[in-house]
């Protein structure tokens, strides 16, 4: 046999067996250093002898080294002598720490010439043995014992099958704990050298890893079981993982693998269409904006309470900001619990479900750096669509007059901008983004450590728009002893997004309004002449708003500690104790600065056409109304502090799972702001320069505190791994009721029947090959929300109000007490009951399935009563726990993984999710009218007119009854028709008013009530492609635009006035077009004439990617490369095409599609 390796290490027995064996021998010549010698020398000469055995061949090796190195380890040279020359070295790996590091320059030397030069100055001394060089340290203490050499390691050859015994070439082999590693070549079969004691890991994309013992045996068959969403994997739930095939209740979860390499500014935003049951929506591409996340269907009408769900990082309950601020490359899962038994762990937050994340930690083992890098260019997704010029001249003409928009002048503006776009395009900037993230991870048997950074950096299409994120995070766990164990998890991230300043823009994150006018406003002016921005009237211009008219800058940094401590208590098996403190801070800054740009004037048409040889003169922008300098301060402070009880024992057949907790949690809330009005000299960003009159100053300040104490409890039983129960209960107690409110329970119960485990079913024939795996679950709980908006609601308040008494000859305003309305001390938790049914399945080995039944009954919900109260009360009755409202729904997970021959994998998984909800109780006026009745209804139920058409010819006036008015108006022909549905005495009245409008449809984008995604991977010898399709329907879509439906005097209308009525087009799709402000455009009213279908399913995330052989980058030293192109919201299919149809409103900054190549390379 022959040993391919260079130089082998040679590893000592555990010194603690040494020392014992001294103490059990009390021989004088056990101490004697010569007989010590003696005993090194016999158990050389076995070595020697072995790797005489082991037919260590050199042949062909040359006997001469020529080298030139500087300053390297002994290891290293140690190689080079090996490939040069054929011998084999043995050391002890901890003596070779004690080496220094050498420097040679050496041609045709021999081998004693050589190792003399390497051990000059060393600690260390050889002895050649036939092709052996044994590594010793230089000489023996008398209290010392020589090193005691194991036997060399061995040569371990196999062949890597799959279960149909078809062999699986570029399976990769490594010996855990080393960087020793191999791939099984065209024909499955490899050799790697490893010792005894070793482990060896075998894996491959699409299969389960499998791991063995080494324990001699040199010839292995190892057959690899295709991986199917493996059930024993360890799930993160609350306050502790458990294994997926176990779970009692609905829980999805996702790896970091996922999304890892998906270029994102926002967590929330690469969620979509992942996992089910979880409704993503993004409103906006405005770069630093995240998705919002809903989980399930809401069931609160209380405008007060939080929707979010809980979220929790690293057992610490934070928020969605904290979420959004993780980058994919520091989290290594997300689950999502889903049902009330899942969630009612977490209690009075729990009612919207709750998300988990958790980060990335070390594991024992050589060190793991990781570096990965993308690098981004994106062009805004669907924008919103206008007519062509000739087209949207033509209305113009056809409302305003032919004369309205002169020859002369549609001439001058074809030439300069004939396709609508010259604003747009000269406020263009290339958008692009680009990410790095760097880790490194390894450890000890007792020390575990990761430390990872990333930087992201993403610039927008317009000018000043862009954002930054800088995250950092260490995490470390020591073994103290082998029953306690410390942690220390610390993170930071900054972000700062940046936007261009408009007062009516109302900071929006989706900056819907200023960006949107560079389609339609100032069309036929021209932006610039000669680098010199044009005055076009009204606002001013729009693209030298955004470059100098200031800027909103938020910077936001999130400084987290946590620190574990878990204790095995010996004496007592499965009991463990853990406690953890976690300091939380959030800092925002805010800088607001608004400043007038200078415009330049020339005359201008009455249709806004400018003659550019006629200047007449500079004027200041008319926004912002006035120039200011601001900033605002956020900053809140929050810990969490747990102590847990953990018990986890089998018994038989028995296994039981069981924790106590007891958590309390204090926030500290402060904010501050001061603004100062008007510049005297000139405008700038520095409050120096701003006024120092006190009456251009403003101030505002306030602070808030939250608290809660919680005891939770829980207990897991499995008998004989096929019948499951569980129970938990939450006692939490919050400072935002009063003393005797402030109490509440949450408890759950939730138990499963893994039926394939049954013998009846195990003897079924066939069954069990066919339907594997077939679980049924069922849960019922209990969960809470105690987020309402006045903490102090239920005790007498006083406000300061100031400015509005006058006092003095002078009339000298100065502040007085203001009554803060009567409290209700009985207020207390909005509740909810939550039943949950699922079936879990996995069928013909590849398949799984996994279905979810839910209700949730929602009470006590907070809001305004309306009742009959004399005038003479003199005030309003407070918010009371009331309200009723009840959600229900279904998901579904379908998967499916499978190979073809031997290198081809692929994967498809699906999802689906239906929640809707209604509401059962809430209060409502005693003369309403049926449409403003919200009971029977969803909690965003679409009001509007039913349309029945246009009034396309006189015949259908005719028809009409005398006197028929529609809001108030004859109907004239083109005019778009509303039925009469009701009156005041619920029956039609001859006129449409208020009393008809309608319920047209249950869901907007807002509650969408579907959400799927269809997941696709493949892989073919290094080369792998993934997409993803995600998309929300069920909801509809009140077209609108920047218009309001309304026709103006424009040079552009939108594409909702394609096709619209005229005397000569009377079969036209749209009614005829009125000017602004006329009341007989009853198309400016929602209708069901401009309600539209918004579902959608969008390409969320295309890549294609190569990973490079295995055997070629271990020579380089690495584990792994991978090069990859990708693309993200490629495409969105929809029925609705006026503009996209998930963002908010006709003009929210688009949703960006992104192309992206990267590489990620692991050593």
């Amino acid at each position: 046999m022959q040993i391919n390796a260079h130089f082998v290490r040679v590893f000592i027995a555990n010194p603690g067996t040494i020392t014992k064996t001294k103490k059990l021998c009390s021989f004088r010549w056990w101490r004697n250093s010569r007989f010590k010698k003696m005993l090194f020398i016999m158990k050389l000469t076995a070595i020697i002898l072995l790797t005489a055995c082991l037919q260590v061949s050199a042949r062909g090796f040359s006997q001469q080294i020529t080298m030139n190195v500087k300053n390297v380890s002994l290891e290293k040279v140690f190689d080079e002598i090996g490939k040069q020359s054929g011998y084999q070295f043995f050391f002890n790996e901890k003596l070779m720490r004690k080496a220094n590091k050498v420097s040679l320059n050496l041609l045709n030397a021999s081998i004693q010439q050589t190792l003399d030069e390497c051990f000059q100055n060393q600690p260390l001394n050889y002895a050649i043995f036939d092709k052996t060089i044994v590594i010793r340290k230089k000489e023996f203490s008398t209290d010392e014992d020589p090193e005691i050499l194991l036997p060399p390691p061995i040569e371990v050859k196999g062949i890597v099958k799959d279960q149909s015994g078809n062999p699986l070439p570029g399976a990769s082999i490594r010996v855990k704990g080393k960087n020793i590693t191999t791939v099984s070549d065209e024909n499955g079969a490899f050799t790697i050298t490893a010792e005894n004691s070793d482990k060896l890991i075998f894996s491959f994309v699409g299969y389960q890893t499998q791991e063995v013992s080494v324990n001699g045996q040199q010839n292995w068959s190892i057959v690899l079981k295709v991986e199917v969403q493996n059930l024993e994997e360890m799930v993160v739930v609350g306050y502790g993982t458990q294994r997926k095939a176990n779970l009692t209740s609905a829980v999805s979860t996702m790896k970091s693998t996922d999304i890892a390499l998906i270029p994102t500014s926002n967590l929330s935003n690469v969620l979509a269409g992942r996992l089910s049951g979880t409704f993503v929506q993004t409103n906006t591409g405005t770069p630093g904006i995240s998705s919002g996340i809903r989980v399930r269907a809401l069931s609160t009408f209380n405008s007060d309470a939080s929707k979010d769900p809980v979220y929790v990082i690293d057992g610490v309950v934070r928020d969605k900001t904290s979420f959004d601020a993780l980058d994919p490359n520091e989290v290594d899962e997300i689950s999502v619990l889903k049902d009330a038994a899942s969630a009612a762990i977490y209690g009075s937050r729990s009612s919207n479900g709750v998300i988990l994340i958790t980060t990335k930690t070390g594991k024992s083992g050589k060190a793991q750096i990781s570096y990965s890098t993308t690098f981004s260019l994106s062009k805004p997704g669907k924008m919103p669509e206008y007519l062509d010029l000739t087209t949207s001249l033509a209305l113009n003409r056809y409302v305003f007059g032919q004369n309205n928009i002169t020859a002369a002048d549609e001439a001058d503006v074809r030439s300069w901008n004939p396709d609508g776009m010259a604003w747009y395009d000269a406020a263009y900037q290339d958008p692009d983004n680009q990410r790095h993230a760097l880790s490194i991870s390894g450890g000890t048997d007792r020390v575990n450590y990761y430390l990872g950074g990333s930087f992201y950096s993403e610039n927008g299409f317009l000018p000043n728009v862009w954002y930054k994120k800088y995250n950092l995070r260490g995490n470390v766990s020591v073994k103290v002893t082998k029953d306690f164990t410390l942690g220390l998890n610390i993170s930071n991230n900054y972000g700062t997004r940046n936007r261009f300043n408009f007062t009516y823009d109302y900071g929006s994150d989706d900056l819907n309004n200023l960006w949107g006018k560079l389609f339609y406003n100032a069309y036929s002016t021209r932006p610039y002449v000669d680098g010199n921005p044009v005055n076009p009237g009204w606002l001013g211009n729009q693209i030298e708003m955004m470059r100098n008219g200031g800027y909103w800058r938020n910077s936001n940094q999130q400084i987290d500690a946590l620190l574990t401590a878990e204790y095995k208590i010996p004496f007592v098996q499965g009991l463990s104790a853990k406690a953890s403190f976690s300091k939380n801070f959030d800092n925002s800054f805010i800088k607001n600065f608004a400043k007038k740009q200078l415009l330049y004037n020339y005359q201008m048409s009455s249709s806004g056409v400018i003659d550019t040889s006629k200047f007449t003169g500079t004027v200041l922008s008319g926004d912002p109304g006035t120039e200011y300098i601001g900033n605002e301060y956020t900053k809140t402070n929050a810990y969490q502090f747990n102590v847990q009880l953990s018990y986890d024992r089998t018994f038989g057949n028995h296994h039981i799972n069981a924790l106590a907790v007891y958590e309390q949690y204090e926030y500290d809330y402060n904010f501050f702001k001061t603004y100062r009005y008007n510049f005297p000299l000139f405008p700038t960003d520095q409050f120096f320069a701003a006024s120092g009159n006190s009456k251009d100053w403003s101030n505002d300040a306030k602070e808030s505190q939250d608290g809660r104490l919680s005891y939770i409890g829980r207990i897991n039983y499995e008998y004989a791994d096929k019948y499951l129960f569980s129970a938990s209960v939450r006692r939490d107690g919050s400072i935002r009721f009063a003393p005797d409110k402030r109490w509440g329970w949450f408890p759950s119960v939730a138990a499963g029947w893994k039926i394939s485990e049954e013998n009846f079913y195990k003897s079924a024939g066939n069954l069990k090959n066919v339907l594997n795996m077939l679980k049924l679950r069922l849960s019922y709980a209990s969960t809470g929300n105690d987020a309402i908006a006045n903490s102090w609601a239920w005790q007498d308040q006083y406000n300061i109000q100031s400015g509005i008494y006058y006092m003095g000859t002078n009339g000298t305003t100065n502040p007085r007490l203001q009554y803060g309305g009567i409290p209700n001390a009985a207020l207390t938790w909005e509740k909810s009951n939550s039943l949950n049914f699922g079936i879990d399945t996995r069928f013909l080995n590849n398949f799984t399935f996994t279905a979810e039944l839910w209700h949730r009954h929602t009470y006590d919900i907070l809001g305004a009563r309306i009742l009959a109260i004399p005038t003479e009360f003199g005030a309003n009755l407070p918010n009371t726990n009331y309200g009723v409202v009840n959600a229900k729904g279904l998901e579904f997970e379908l998967g499916y993984n499978n190979h073809a021959g031997k290198d081809f994998y692929y994967s498809v998984k699906g999802n689906f999710g239906l929640a809707t909800n209604k509401v059962i109780l809430k209060d409502v006026a005693a003369n309403a009218i049926p449409v403003d009745d919200p009971n029977g209804k969803t909690l965003n139920y679409m009001i509007g007119y039913r349309s029945t058409g246009i009034y396309r010819t006189q015949a259908d006036l005719d028809k009409l009854p005398a006197g028929f008015t529609i809001l108030g108006q004859t109907p004239v022909l083109g005019m778009l028709q509303f039925e009469d549905v009701y009156g005041p005495e619920g029956k039609p009245d001859g006129k449409v008013d208020n009393y008809d409008r309608v319920n047209l449809a249950n869901y907007s984008l807002s509650q969408a009530p579907v959400s799927y995604g269809l997941n696709l991977g493949f892989e073919y010898k290094g080369f792998s492609v993934n997409a993803l399709f995600a998309g929300l329907a069920g909801f509809k879509i009140f077209y609108n635009d920047a218009f309001g439906k309304n026709v103006g005097s424009y040079w552009t209308y939108t594409k909702f006035w394609e096709d619209y009525w005229t005397e000569d087009n009377i079969n036209a799709k749209a009614p005829k077009p009125f000017s602004w402000g006329d009341s007989r455009a009853t198309y400016a009213n929602n209708s069901s004439y401009n309600l539209y279908d918004g579902s959608f399913v969008r390409m969320k995330y295309l890549s294609i990617g190569y990973r490079l052989p295995s055997n070629l980058v271990s020579k380089a030293g690495l584990s792994n490369v991978q090069f990859f192109a990708s693309g993200t919201n490629l495409f969105v299919l929809s029925k609705f095409r006026y503009y996209d149809p998930e963002v908010s409103q006709f003009m929210s900054y688009p949703i960006m599609k992104t192309f992206s190549l990267g590489f990620n390379i692991n050593l």
